[in-house]
């Protein structure tokens, strides 16, 4: 009798963490951890106009008038290509405008600007979180992840942290550019 009381004590000890872990997941007990700062956009968005190989994108919508979110949102365009370091050539900011806008130059200094047409801003309005944030565009053109604009300097400059450090880590594990 002795031995098959051990028999069991050892089959407890291994089956009882499975079973535990089983029935937390089964519960929903457990919310596993999340690595991304950004919103994650699901299904990811494709737009064909985005697709540049070898290069992922950092893509705002300027809107007619510019508040501080929106300047802090070109500021952080700006700085988060650079902090990227060595990966910085696979990595490219863009600035979208309607086709009559001008904006002033001053604005949009050191970025690159690109007018699109009505239809591509219909469906950037149909999206999630609409114009008003910073889309990641992979190399084949699919809008993976959004950071709402933010207003106030410290809450600008935790985006440009939260954007830079979710794309060093797609940069690291990209296959595809």
């Amino acid at each position: 009798m002795k031995k098959y009381q051990i028999l069991l004590v050892v089959a407890l000890v291994f089956a009882l963490p499975i079973i535990i872990a089983k029935v937390m997941l089964q519960q929903q007990w457990y919310q596993g951890g999340v690595t991304n700062r950004g919103q994650l956009l699901q299904p990811a968005v494709t737009v064909t106009a985005f697709a540049l190989p070898q290069t992922w994108q950092l893509i705002y919508w300027l809107p007619p008038t510019c508040d501080e979110r929106c300047q802090g949102a070109l500021f952080n365009l700006r700085q988060v290509p650079q902090a990227v370091g060595a990966d910085s050539e696979r990595l490219h900011s863009l600035v979208l405008v309607a086709d009559q806008q001008a904006p002033p130059i001053a604005l949009l200094q050191g970025l690159e600007q690109r007018q699109v047409d009505a239809s591509l801003r219909q469906q950037l309005t149909q999206l999630e979180y609409g114009l008003t944030t910073i889309y990641i565009v992979d190399p084949h053109g699919n809008m993976l992840m959004a950071y709402p604009l933010v207003a106030g300097e410290q809450a600008i400059l935790m985006q440009g942290k939260d954007v830079l450090r979710d794309l060093k880590r797609l940069l690291k594990v990209s296959k595809i550019g």
